[in-house]
């Protein structure tokens, strides 16, 4: 890919299993029992938690609790892929993908100031994250809060 050229983000569906080799990344919507989302305070604004996966993990629900935990400080229970998404960031031909998924706050355990990877966290309804959303594409963030809302909200009432 061409330096400054766009990357391409395509949705591939919930249901697509990329080779895990090719998986970059993984983020997680966490909804409280009360149905408000867990949101990472990052330095590129608010966002889901997530990132990169480690080379010791062998699927998407292990990044997706790590990177839960390190940072928002929760743990994740009934975690569902919500959208996996081609990236062709390397090229056209060296696809990656990201794995989205949905799940359930377990356990917010007590917030400690610099030992994380975010400056914090907040409790948002999901309409609020996404008015306040600026860290990405706001049309995708959209799809992939409003998508979890359906799958996993209704789970909390």
């Amino acid at each position: 890919m061409a330096v400054g050229a766009p990357v391409r983000l395509t949705p591939m569906g919930a249901s697509y299993v990329p080779a895990w080799e090719k998986v970059t990344s993984v983020s997680v919507i966490a909804f409280t029992a009360e149905g408000t989302m867990v949101v990472a305070d990052l330095d590129r604004g608010l966002d889901l938690p997530g990132g990169h996966t480690q080379q010791h993990e062998r699927c998407g629900e292990e990044t997706a609790r790590r990177e839960a935990w390190e940072e928002t400080r929760v743990l994740v229970d009934g975690l569902v892929p919500i959208e996996v998404i081609e990236s062709d960031y390397f090229g056209a031909d060296d696809l990656t993908y990201m794995i989205v998924y949905g799940g359930l706050c377990r356990h917010l355990a007590p917030w400690t100031p610099g030992d994380d990877e975010s400056r914090g966290r907040l409790l948002m309804a999901p309409e609020a994250f996404l008015s306040r959303y600026t860290a990405g594409d706001p049309e995708l963030m959209t799809h992939l809060v409003t998508t979890a809302k359906a799958r996993i909200a209704p789970c909390t009432a």
